[in-house]
């Protein structure tokens, strides 16, 4: 049975890693003020997918080592913590739930699908934490928070299609840069 591998990290990967945590910050920047504002549950998942899943699968691909989505939740998250806490929280959980299933299922980043699905998924998972802490420190329901069925169902979707198109084009991305000897 294969395990999951674990590996150290080198400066030159977390900086890397902290590299590519910045330039996602700064792509989706233009997005976050109107996005913070919307109430609706699953829309800040959906608009921060794309370049979440492109710029983190690019990351992936670089540094193979599994926890390396962590440190890029860990990053984002603390820059989102300045905005508000649970931001932060919000962004681990995600990259614990979405870097744990796609090691379980593909125990290293070897596989160019882990770094797809992990990528993927990473603003996916942002939802049900954000429905969990809505519900616990604001009071609302997650009636409330879905609102129209037909609306969040649209919005998840968004966000899964959204994070693995991304991701796609990350993995495409990462693939030319490697050809031209730059990652």
């Amino acid at each position: 049975m294969n395990k999951i591998k674990l590996e150290a990290f080198t400066i030159k990967d977390i900086v890397f890693l902290a590299v590519i945590t910045a330039v996602t910050l700064l792509a989706s920047a233009p997005i976050a003020p109107i996005v913070m504002t919307v109430t609706k549950l699953g829309a800040q998942a959906c608009a921060m997918a794309l370049p979440f899943g492109l710029l983190t699968s690019i990351g992936l691909r670089k540094v193979k080592k599994s926890g390396s989505l962590i440190i890029i939740g860990f990053f984002s998250g603390l820059v989102l913590l300045l905005m508000a806490p649970v931001m932060f929280f919000n962004q681990l959980v995600a990259t614990l739930l979405s870097e744990g299933l796609a090691l379980v299922l593909f125990k290293s980043y070897e596989n160019r699908k882990a770094v797809l699905f992990s990528a993927g998924l990473f603003s996916f998972f942002t939802i049900p934490t954000t429905a969990v802490v809505n519900i616990l420190a604001k009071g609302r329901t997650l009636a409330e928070q879905i609102g129209n069925p037909l609306s969040f169902i649209l919005l998840v979707v968004g966000a899964a299609a959204l994070g693995f198109a991304g991701a796609l084009i990350g993995n495409r991305i990462a693939d030319e840069l490697k050809k031209a000897g730059k990652l």
